[in-house]
């Protein structure tokens, strides 16, 4: 039987600039950027890809000593200064090529999902700041393109936790607001404050509908999945958790399905969730 074989990943690119923790990080939907966020100074950076370098030639001694105990895997810094091909020098730092200072912390960040470095007006994102409406970013000079203002039932602007563009990139879905249970739906092209309102219930504290915190918003793939081109969305939230599946062209306030309900903590973009401190 064999055993499993372990594999060193090796660092091609190191960032010295930051300071602090990041809030997430995210490739451009082209895969040529790396945008971040770090808590420390609420500021979201830029970067450019790194070059991946090109695959080591196993030798020949190489494959014939496949069968033999492989060596505890080195420190990966030393691993690089011995590797003769490529040779990375982590010395040279991963420079920020742009920088953009959130109003207050940031809260959410997203790529415009047809973003094309080759295409300069297609080149942008979405951030929502706390105290901030949500402003759409000019990733090649950092300046605010738009400004969508999501009000509640006080006629308060509040900002929204989640934001989430359509995989067509003609809308913003905003939520996870503390006083309504609500979904602002913006259109890109008309930025301002009217937008179209998903209810997940009737009032914060009424029984029927989705109930919590709205925590992720995911849309199904454009290209990759069953449901491409289709208008079903879902929708995750914590304390209770639970997680909705609704279809756009149904009226606001019926969900097309329920997939979770109950003893489920959803985190992040919909993408993972947690149960009685286990991960998934």
């Amino acid at each position: 039987m064999m055993e499993d074989q372990q594999f060193c990943p090796k660092i091609i690119a190191r960032s010295n600039d930051i300071t602090g923790i990041t809030q997430g990080c995210k490739f451009s939907p082209d895969g040529l950027c790396i945008l971040t966020c770090t808590a420390s100074d609420n500021f979201l950076r830029l970067y450019n890809t790194p070059p991946i370098p090109p695959p080591i030639p196993i030798n020949t001694q190489q494959q014939e000593n496949q069968g033999e105990p492989r060596k505890e895997c080195e420190s990966q810094s030393l691993s690089l200064e011995n590797s003769k091909k490529p040779h990375i020098d982590l010395n040279d730092s991963w420079k920020t090529i742009l920088s953009a200072k959130g109003g207050d912390s940031v809260r959410s960040y997203e790529w415009y999902p047809l973003m094309n470095s080759y295409q300069p007006a297609s080149c942008a994102f979405i951030i929502s700041c706390r105290d901030h409406p949500i402003h759409l970013i000019d990733a090649y000079n950092g300046s605010i393109r738009a400004t969508y203002s999501p009000y509640n039932g006080l006629d308060e602007m509040e900002s929204p936790h989640v934001l989430q563009f359509t995989p067509e990139g003609d809308r913003i879905f905003a939520s996870g607001f503390r006083t309504d249970r609500t979904i602002h739906k913006f259109h890109v092209s008309r930025p301002g404050r009217e937008s179209d309102i998903l209810r997940l219930g009737k009032t914060k504290r009424s029984k029927d509908g989705q109930k919590g915190i709205v925590s992720a918003i995911a849309f199904p793939d454009k290209v990759n999945s069953a449901f491409a081109g289709s208008k079903i969305f879902a929708v995750g939230t914590y304390s209770p958790g639970s997680i909705y599946v609704y279809d756009d062209r149904l009226p606001n306030d019926e969900p097309a399905g329920v997939v979770l309900q109950g003893g489920v903590g959803v985190v992040g973009h919909g993408k993972s969730f947690g149960k009685r401190k286990r991960r998934f």
